[in-house]
Parts: C-alpha cells; structure tokens; sequence
C-alpha cells in the first residue's frame, strides 16, 4: 500500500499536477512515521548483563545499564536478610588470567618441592607437596575481586565502596556458615567449629601442624578475602586474631625445608590465592 502512494505521487509530481503538494506531504508524513523505526536502535541504552546467586529474592542474570554500580544490582536482586555479608564475593572475569597465572606459578613451585623432597628422601613433605598441589589443581579460577564491603546498605552511602560493573561480573551471597577450616603444612585438613574471639592459633591444638610446618608464621583468610599475616613464635608473637564463620587458616610449610625449589613469597602466594575462593556451597545453608 505504501508503495502504491509512493508511485502514484512520483507520478504526479514529475508530471506537474495539480495534486503534487499534497503528495508531497504525504511523502513527508510518511518519513516522519519510518524515522522513529530506525532512530529508536540508535538511541537505545547500552545494557550489560550480571549473575546474581545466593541468599537473594531474585537470583539470576539481570540485565543492567552500562555504568551500574554494586548498589543498583544489590538493590535489584533484594539481597536477603540472612545473607552471610561477611563472605559476599564480587567475581569479575577479566581477573581470572592474573589468577591463572598466579596458580600455574604455585602448580610448578609444588612440583618441584615434590621432587626435591623426594630426592632428598623428605617423605613426609614429598607427600605433603603433591596433597596440596591435588588441592589447588582442583580449585577454579574465580576473578574474585576484594572490597571492602559488600554490605548493600553500605553500598547506598558510600560511593567509594559503591563501584562500577562490568558485563559477566558475579555477585555471590552465602549464608552464614558454622566453620572454619584449616589448610596447608598440616597433619591432615580440618573444618573446625569456629568460636568467636577465639584466638587463629589456638585452632592448631585441634589441628596439628606436619612437621614441614613453620612454626613461626600462620595466615588467617577471612571470609571477605582479606589475608592477614600472623607471628605464633616468642620472638614474633602477634595480637589475637579471631576468625570469624567461613575463614580459613593456612599454615605454611617451613621456608628452609622448600629453598630452593620454591622462593620466600610461596606461602604468602598460596595464602593469596586461596584468598580467591568462596564460601563452599556445602555450607551455605539457610
């Protein structure tokens, strides 16, 4: 139909009647209805998408604006009161190559500790090194990002804490778990109950070091992702350090006993990336 007026105003106005100023603005009317067709994609806001998954009203993938911060998805997704807070992570994929590369390091440092122990007939060790490397084989790359909150109440009035998303970022909310576990240069792992304010070393006495183990140092890993360093000897004793639900204490093995298959920042690497796991979904319970 439209085509037919179209043809029969061209007509009309290449033949110089009388009606060709009616059919040019019908020509005109017409433009003005197609042009909203085409102008409408060009001005549509970009969006991104984000997962949302936990202790929410609403989990899933939301379609946000470009340039939404942590608050508006929070707030979208109606975080539950119950949500572990604590042991909120924000995942982001353009961190997971660092986290790569920072595993790949760790993967070869312990095979290496392995076959330096087994050379030198370090049994205890040998089989201490290939247990962990079987771990953190098994661990995913997450591209957790640490902040410090991810409150969403704190999020609404604190513009720095509240930052900007990025399309295929995550937002994870446990729920409060009832435990802590003990990695590293141990006898075997433990998940412990945690009790509050009591002291990280004080966790040991249910968990016994290996005899790798440096009896100096221990790294406490909040649920947050915070690593903190903490000194357990005379010499190096630091203040008491409670772990709250869902930490982590990595003990770490005795820097003389892995030179120099591995350099001094092992321990503190391994600490950093366990840093970069969540709660296990195991415990996450309602």
């Amino acid at each position: 139909m439209l085509h037919h007026m179209h043809c029969r105003c061209r007509d009309v106005i290449r033949a110089g009647a009388p009606g060709r100023r009616g059919c040019r603005m019908v020509i005109f009317a017409l433009v003005l209805w197609i042009m909203p067709l085409w102008i409408m994609p060009l001005c549509a806001q970009p969006s991104l998408r984000v997962q949302v998954s936990g202790a929410v009203a609403h989990p899933g993938v939301l379609q946000v604006p470009v340039g939404a911060r942590l608050a508006d998805v929070t707030s979208a997704a109606q975080v539950d009161n119950t949500a572990y807070v604590l042991g909120a992570a924000w995942l982001r994929p353009e961190l997971q190559r660092a986290q790569l590369r920072l595993k790949a390091g760790l993967l070869y440092e312990l095979q290496v500790i392995a076959l330096q122990a087994r050379v030198q007939q370090h049994a205890g060790l040998q089989m201490l090194a290939q247990r962990l490397h079987a771990q953190l084989a098994a661990m995913p790359l997450t591209g957790r990002q640490v902040v410090t909150t991810l409150e969403p109440h704190a999020l609404q009035i604190d513009d720095a804490a509240n930052l900007p998303l990025q399309a295929g970022d995550q937002l994870f909310y446990p729920w409060r778990p009832r435990t802590i576990r003990v990695l590293g240069a141990v006898a075997h792992d433990c998940r412990l109950a945690q009790v509050p304010l009591r002291d990280a070393r004080d966790y040991l006495q249910a968990c016994p070091r290996a005899a790798s183990a440096d009896a100096d140092l221990l790294y406490v890993i909040q649920p947050d992702g915070h690593v903190f360093e903490q000194g357990v000897a005379l010499w190096n004793r630091s203040a008491p350090l409670a772990l709250a639900p869902g930490a982590v204490l990595y003990v770490p093995l005795r820097r003389d006993w892995i030179a120099p298959a591995a350099d001094d920042r092992f321990n503190a690497e391994m600490a950093r990336f366990l840093a970069t796991q969540i709660l296990p979904a195991t415990e996450s319970t309602p």
